[in-house]
């Protein structure tokens, strides 16, 4: 297959779909000339762009302690950054230009209410800076700005990538749905919620938070798919009750990226075949 230009969205613990995404298009032979990414498909990008295979990257996934990743947040968030910063820290190059890949992330500027585009100087920090959701996890002040996640203005950066050359675009949107249902009635007996205080679900307030963040985001990245469409969309099944914070299910995640993506994949160099065909 051909060289490809890869899209990775931004979906937390969805976002490790991407993995599985990758191992499909390693099996395809497609070569990446650059990675665009959001939040978790930021970093998942950055070890690709570092050299990380999927075989790598599905190692270092299982290998993290998420817990160790969390400390008291400051700048308006309840979780800080510095967990995050240590474990991208020990695997990762210090600067964009030490990867062997080009890459780019986008991320918000809170003070004048733009996107900013990263994709020079200091990697970790960017990372950090892309994956910050606001209210969640801790703003990160960087070369002046104060920066978060960059899903809330664009989370599938597909019209980035296309700055990176005309070669086809794979973009993989694992974005929790919009339309996913909230349970505002608790109508459970008193052993269930005893049970859930143990193994808590998230709190309403935080699901009605993380909706009121999914509704918007989902139309901006409508819209902008409507304007710069990838060659190939892959949104993997997983389901509107796969939660941005389910880390413990990445192997469902894994494998449904790399079913959609085999699949999509497939399906494009079937139909690239048949254009060139006399």
């Amino acid at each position: 297959m051909e060289e490809i230009i890869l899209v990775l969205g931004g979906g937390g613990a969805r976002g490790l779909a991407h993995i599985g995404a990758i191992r499909a298009v390693e099996e395809a032979g497609a070569k990446v000339r650059a990675v665009a990414g959001c939040s978790m498909g930021g970093i998942v990008g950055a070890f690709l762009a570092a050299g990380h295979d999927a075989a790598s990257m599905e190692a270092v996934a299982e290998e993290i302690r998420y817990e160790r990743l969390l400390s008291f947040g400051d700048l308006g968030g309840i979780v800080g950054g510095d967990g995050i910063a240590r474990e991208l820290g020990q695997r990762l190059p210090d600067r964009f230009e030490d990867l062997g890949l080009p890459l780019l992330v986008t991320a918000v500027d809170v003070q004048e209410g733009a996107l900013a585009v990263l994709n020079e100087g200091a990697l970790v920090p960017a990372l950090r800076a892309t994956s910050a959701l606001p209210g969640i996890l801790s703003p990160v002040e960087h070369e002046g700005r104060y920066l978060v996640d960059g899903g809330l203005l664009n989370n599938l950066p597909t019209d980035l990538a296309r700055t990176f050359g005309p070669v086809p675009v794979v973009a993989v949107d694992v974005a929790a749905p919009p339309d996913r249902r909230l349970r505002f009635e608790d109508d459970r007996g008193l052993y269930a919620r005893l049970k859930d205080a143990i193994h808590p679900h998230r709190a309403l307030t935080v699901e009605l938070f993380m909706k009121a963040f999914d509704v918007p985001q989902a139309l901006v990245t409508q819209m902008r798919l409507s304007m710069a469409p990838p060659d190939v969309l892959v949104r993997p099944a997983l389901g509107s009750e796969f939660g941005v914070e389910q880390f413990g299910r990445r192997e469902e995640a894994i494998a449904a990226g790399y079913e959609a993506t085999a699949t999509a994949l497939a399906a494009f160099s079937a139909r690239r075949s048949g254009e060139a065909a006399p």
